[in-house]
């Protein structure tokens, strides 16, 4: 990843098998083809999914038509709730240093983390997983 921001594949698989979900929110997603297409092993893949399914976002459906879909419309569906159901922790804790140097809540830098965290948070809350789905339509590569 880029910058600072660093995003977990449970993370990445999350947002990435709710956005390709999202293209047809009616539709179950064949669970292997999406895996295969999206380059994620199809273990992890399972279990971001079972996350997700846990936490309301999908529902998954077993068969030769089955697979999974959103359980919500995009616009329902918030950036840090795919976060959180990927085992996120949106709470920022501690330092960049070692806790046995700095404990994070007296230094500058510190303190300029927990704020920025607060701040990308409110972010998410307000970021929908459909006005993600309509920015991504316009630089995506063709689905096959």
């Amino acid at each position: 990843m880029l910058g600072l921001l660093n995003i977990s594949e449970a993370m990445s698989i999350a947002l990435h098998t709710c956005a390709w979900l999202a293209d047809a929110p009616e539709s179950f997603g064949s669970a292997r083809k999406i895996s295969e297409k999206l380059g994620f092993s199809p273990h992890h893949f399972a279990k971001v999914v079972q996350q997700l399914v846990r936490a309301g976002i999908l529902e998954t459906e077993r068969g030769p038509a089955g697979g999974a879909r959103l359980a919500r419309p995009p616009e329902k569906i918030t950036l840090l709730e795919i976060y959180v159901a990927a085992g996120g922790t949106p709470t920022y804790k501690g330092c960049l240093l070692k806790n046995n140097i700095c404990k994070g809540d007296g230094c500058a830098l510190g303190k300029l983390m927990a704020k920025e965290n607060k701040r990308l948070v409110s972010l998410l809350k307000t970021v929908t997983l459909a006005s993600v789905v309509r920015s991504l339509k316009k630089n995506r590569i063709t689905k096959t």
